[in-house]
């Protein structure tokens, strides 16, 4: 009896997306993608309550966590070099 070790295609998928998900440069240009709009909308009428302020509070979180992760990952590499 032959056992195969071959990943079925709908097995590939799954580990793609949590690259794309924990992948930082990811979350910095969907962030960016919410954030430039809205902010676009927001400076037409200050005075206005908009969706936009709601995205915005979700979107620059989402934004700093990621550069926070890519800084980290450029500082624990210079570390490395300097060994």
């Amino acid at each position: 009896m032959k056992i195969a070790l071959t990943r079925q295609p709908e097995m590939k998928l799954l580990p793609t997306i949590k690259k794309i998900k924990n992948n930082p440069w990811v979350g910095v240009v969907v962030s960016l993608a919410i954030i430039i709009p809205c902010l676009y909308r927001i400076l037409d009428d200050v005075t206005v309550l908009r969706l936009e302020y709601i995205l915005l509070a979700i979107a620059f979180p989402i934004y700093i966590r990621s550069l926070k992760k890519i800084f980290d990952e450029i500082l624990d590499n210079t570390d490395d070099f300097n060994d």
